[in-house]
């Protein structure tokens, strides 16, 4: 019995290297190739013209006999937080997207500190080590570092912000070493460094490469399933080796058939493989199920991801004191989860964000790739904890703003079932708008995928369903004549007050002017813009991504949605 738990114990530990290398090859390799082949597949869908029965596409608006053209005056204004005293209603949204989201991260790191916790008693109650209350306190705080990168990624920090946390982190644990050494003088420094390198370097490593923006949204899922896979075909190779009756019989079948001792290894570690390959794709189709009823969300996916592969990793090593030490990593998570959902609970965020329910519309110019990305990710932390948003999918965020169900459809090749191939089809799709927060007061991104001859007409309905509207000029010039046709129909769908517009120094904005001049003189009559005494724009300027300028295009949204007076 004890020879078999050794053997075991070495496939479970012995080989940790071995699983994570090949592990993080495969799944990076998974990764890449699947996003790859979804843009492309979004792509060309979009590039196809539909069986449509909207035969000529006019807007929302019906066509409107020839009018006079609109004389009132147009300005243009940059919209900072200066002016917030004098609107009310945008400084209490924009303080309530503010305080939800540091509240959020909270939730986050008092929850990340249970996972802690429970890996350290773990570890005292595997190796039958003495408590001692600093001595558990060190362990829990190298245990914690996770809580780092957990609370990045559910709240998209800035350098500064991520620079500021983990200074905070070793700042905490300089203090924790120090009143451990004050007590116990034998402990060195140099094995606190060992300890803390061991624990957390290797999930580290790995979780740098897999949250990269560009496969950040299936790397940490595809990674742990990689590892899942990879173990199950060592551990099955493993447990056969170390059982002689069933080598034998394996040899006895496999030898007529011509197969060798190298065959036979391959064999064994490819039925291991797709044995737990089974087992991760029903845990994928469960996901997709609790994400569908609200239970989680792609952000609690990625990361419960990272949590869960710190987990594992650091359970292995407990795995010399007990094969059945390797489910201290799960139980951790479990705690971990437990924890998270009862604080998000007990303060209520998913029944705060019910008060407010905005929808903001996305548009952009489909040119700008990281920098893109990175607005989309800030802006989705902090706008979603007041409202939805809804944005028209395109090349450039195919990847990054892929979201569990329609990467699995993907998977299966029902991806084309979500193109809006007529007007039906939007009716449908808009009517299944998810626009109520999750249980952790997070609202969903909904992306509308058109083909070439269905985007216009979606384009002005979202726009009229929506209390606010972002367009991103970034990078606009005089050859994105689909951006002319949005800056056109924005001025003659909604209000000016309900439209922001994002800029830099990548924008034309002398055509940029030229074009909303022009889109202002030539109003519709049934526009909401064309009988105002004066219209004003509202521009925002993004230089840099600035701290200053992303909380001035909050506020600016914030004016915007709650110009409307709900």
């Amino acid at each position: 019995m004890s020879q078999r738990l050794d053997f075991l114990t070495v496939a479970l530990t012995g080989q940790l290297t071995f699983i994570l290398i090949i592990s993080a090859i495969l799944a990076l390799i998974a990764s890449y190739l699947l996003l790859r082949r979804y843009r492309r597949a979004v792509i060309r869908s979009m590039r196809r013209r539909s069986r449509s029965d909207i035969l000529e596409l006019k807007g929302f608006l019906p066509p409107e006999p020839e009018h006079k053209p609109n004389d009132a005056p147009l300005s243009f204004d940059f919209v900072t937080r200066d002016g917030a005293d004098s609107n009310k209603n945008a400084a209490l949204l924009y303080r309530q997207a503010t305080r939800r989201r540091w509240l959020i991260a909270f939730i986050h790191a008092v929850a990340g500190c249970c996972f802690a916790a429970t890996m350290t008693a773990a570890f005292f109650s595997g190796t039958n080590m003495a408590f001692l209350p600093f001595r558990f306190l060190l362990l829990t705080w190298a245990n914690a570092w996770p809580i780092v990168m957990a609370v990045d990624l559910a709240i998209a920090l800035s350098r500064r912000g991520r620079i500021v946390m983990a200074s905070a982190y070793f700042l905490i644990g300089g203090i924790i070493i120090s009143i451990v050494q004050a007590s116990v003088p034998s402990l060195l420094i140099g094995q606190i460094v060992y300890l803390w390198l061991e624990s957390n370097v290797p999930a580290t490593l790995l979780l740098v490469v897999f949250l990269n923006r560009r496969i950040r949204a299936v790397g940490p899922l595809v990674l742990v399933f990689m590892i899942l896979s990879v173990t199950g075909g060592n551990l099955i190779v493993t447990l056969t080796g170390n059982n002689q009756n069933l080598l034998k019989a394996i040899r006895d079948f496999s030898f007529p058939m011509g197969f060798g001792a190298k065959g036979n290894l391959v064999t064994l570690h490819l039925i291991g493989f797709a044995v737990f390959a089974i087992v991760g794709w029903i845990i994928l189709g469960v996901l997709r199920r609790l994400y569908e009823a609200k239970s989680i969300s792609e952000q609690s996916i990625t990361i419960d991801a990272v949590w869960l592969l710190f987990g594992i990793i650091n359970s292995s090593q407990l795995a010399f004191n007990g094969p059945s030490w390797i489910m201290s990593g799960l139980v951790a998570f479990i705690v971990y989860k437990l924890s998270e959902a009862g604080l998000f609970r007990a303060c209520g965020i998913s029944r705060r964000a019910q008060s407010n329910r905005y929808r903001l519309l996305t548009l952009r110019v489909f040119a700008l790739g990281k920098r893109r990305e990175s607005v989309y990710d800030t802006l989705g932390k902090w706008w979603r904890t007041v409202g939805s948003i809804q944005m028209i999918a395109g090349p450039d965020l195919a990847t990054s703003t892929i979201e569990p169900h329609e990467f699995l459809d993907f998977v299966t090749g029902r991806l084309d079932r979500r193109f809006i191939d007529s007007g039906r089809t939007l009716d449908i799709r808009i009517n299944q708008m998810d626009l109520e927060p999750d249980q952790e007061g997070q609202f969903r991104v909904t992306e509308f995928f058109c083909h070439d001859d269905t985007w216009k007409i979606t384009l002005a309905r979202l726009a009229d369903e929506s209390d606010a509207v972002l367009m991103d000029l970034r990078g606009f010039e005089r050859t994105n004549s689909g951006c002319v046709f949005e800056i056109h129909e924005m001025f003659n769908v909604l209000p000016l007050s309900r439209v922001v517009f994002a800029v830099d120094a990548t924008t034309e904005q002398t055509f940029m002017r030229q074009t909303m001049q022009q889109a202002w003189r030539q109003l519709k009559d049934r526009s909401p813009n064309r009988r105002l005494p004066a219209g004003q724009v509202s521009l925002v300027e993004l230089s840099g991504m600035s701290a200053v300028g992303f909380h001035n295009l909050l506020y600016a949204l914030c004016a915007a949605a709650t110009a409307g007076s709900k």
